[in-house]
């Protein structure tokens, strides 16, 4: 058994990575499971259904199932097909390109449903057996794969309908002002000099799960997060945010009724575009851990997806001073020690008055790991939730810990934009000049200043315009009353 001889082989260390031109499919498996593969009758089975052994005759594969890969769209009023470059593939996703059709080929995508087989398709789009055959062989090439050949029909969830051969993605370059020389993440400069458009930094640079929800969702009952927010907290009196973004969850809050609303942000450029959003409010520029407040006067604070950009350092090269905190706070971080966070914790134990309320949400996990998002173009770092409560209880405040979904009651069965989509629709939009919003678009909202087709829509649950939501807690801080 060998392979088909127009198979594309790419070796790297130990892996072989194998690309079948004629079916747009492709693998990757062991160097020596490779070596071996006469005698694996089960790999021999999974490469042929990849259309990568020799074994099956062009003809035969005119009776297989045909597919669009999910990356790729049309673009009808051009015609081209707008698809990804799978060995261009930068931190900010894969570069763009319009690859145009002529009438058959135009004719021959648009017949492809993932259900009718290369003959099928022939008689659907007008075209003669071997017009398909040609069209097909463009579109499966390794420089452009917009479409595979499956034995079978595939599941509408199938994974490999949505990942490239090609390119890992790059991590962001990161500068010097972002780390200290132990590694550890330093983003002061970044917020005070590198955000210079609030307008566009949630959508281009860093979107929040609060961003990517501030329109009116089915997912949040048709509300956007910051009414969401405030009805499940239910809180309507003064309130201090740390870290307010656009504003729009200032906006939200003052919607409801007019109350002192206080704005701390280390970024001018942010603390200008939330005084445009929610003009009812008062803005300070200060830090996170360093808060211009006097002890015990804020009945209730807000920080929402702040806690990742503070100060985090790789646990290899934690100094004696974090060590021996670590130890007397009884701590048990993996991978990175959210050093910033726990300083904010702290400050809101000083500053919150008693009976008062903070609410903190953040991306990570009870107790996992905490990892760098590396696509960034400034380095975040991922929580560890149980290091935060252990922080607040020693600082003498009760901790509760819950998913910021299940806080907001989302539904995470509604729809949204897929990520795959929105990828293709933000890299159009910026090649004719349009700035596209990062939201959770849905059929009934996403108006478009340009035709595509082969939109996908996912739900909450999926990755799609911002985080995975469910990758999101909240820390409820609470101070008890006095006596």
């Amino acid at each position: 058994m060998a392979l088909h001889p127009s198979t594309v082989i790419e070796r790297s260390g130990d892996e072989v990575r194998l690309f079948a031109r004629r079916t747009g499919r492709w693998v990757v498996i062991g160097a020596e499971t490779l070596e071996r593969l006469d005698r694996l009758p089960p790999v021999q089975q999974r490469l042929h259904r990849l259309g990568l052994l020799d074994d099956t005759r062009d003809d035969e594969l005119l009776d297989w199932v045909v597919c669009r890969h999910q990356a790729t769209h049309l673009l009808p009023e051009v015609p081209a097909l707008w698809g990804p470059v799978p060995e261009a593939h930068g931190s900010g996703g894969h570069a763009y390109v319009e690859r145009p059709v002529d009438a058959v080929a135009l004719a021959v995508y648009r017949a492809i449903n993932d259900r009718r087989t290369a003959r099928q398709l022939a008689e659907a789009a007008g075209a003669t057996v071997e017009q398909v055959w040609a069209v097909l062989q463009r579109f499966t090439a390794a420089d452009v794969q917009a479409a595979q050949l499956r034995p079978t029909t595939p599941r509408s969830d199938d994974p490999g309908l949505r990942r490239l051969m090609g390119a890992q993605r790059a991590a962001h370059a990161r500068t010097d002002d972002q780390t200290d020389d132990r590694g550890a993440t330093t983003l002061a400069t970044y917020h005070l000099d590198a955000i210079v458009d609030g307008r566009t930094h949630f959508d281009d640079r860093e979107t929040t799960v609060a961003h990517a929800l501030a329109l009116p969702h089915p997912g949040l009952r048709g509300r956007p997060y910051g009414q969401a927010l405030r009805e499940a907290l239910g809180w309507h009196g003064p309130v201090v945010e740390v870290g307010c973004g656009t504003g729009e969850l200032a906006a939200a809050w003052l919607a409801a009724g007019s109350v002192p609303y206080l704005r701390i942000d280390l970024s001018p450029e942010l603390l200008a575009t939330q005084a445009r959003t929610a003009p009812g409010s008062t803005g300070v520029l200060a830090d996170a851990t360093q808060l211009p407040l006097a002890d015990r006067s804020v009945p209730f604070l807000l920080s929402n997806e702040v806690l990742a950009d503070l100060a985090a350092v790789p646990l290899a090269n934690a100094d004696a001073a974090v060590a021996d905190r670590i130890a007397r706070l009884g701590l048990r971080p993996r991978g990175w020690a959210n050093v910033g966070s726990w300083d904010f914790v702290e400050e809101v134990a000083r500053v919150l008055a008693p009976g008062g309320l903070a609410v903190l949400t953040e991306f990570g996990s009870p107790d996992g790991s905490a990892e760098e998002a590396v696509q960034l173009d400034h380095p975040e770092v991922s929580i560890r939730f149980d290091d935060l409560v252990a922080v607040a209880v020693h600082a003498g405040l009760e901790a509760e810990l819950v998913r910021l979904d299940e806080l907001l009651d989302a539904d995470l069965r509604a729809p949204q934009l897929a990520r795959v989509s929105w990828m293709a629709l933000r890299a159009r939009a910026r090649s004719v000049g349009v700035h596209l919003p990062a939201r959770a678009w849905t059929r009934d909202n996403l108006a478009l200043p340009f035709a595509m087709e082969g939109l996908q829509f996912d739900t909450l649950a999926d990755e799609g315009p911002g985080p995975l939501i469910t990758r999101f807690w909240a820390l409820r801080l609470r101070r008890r009353r006095a006596g």
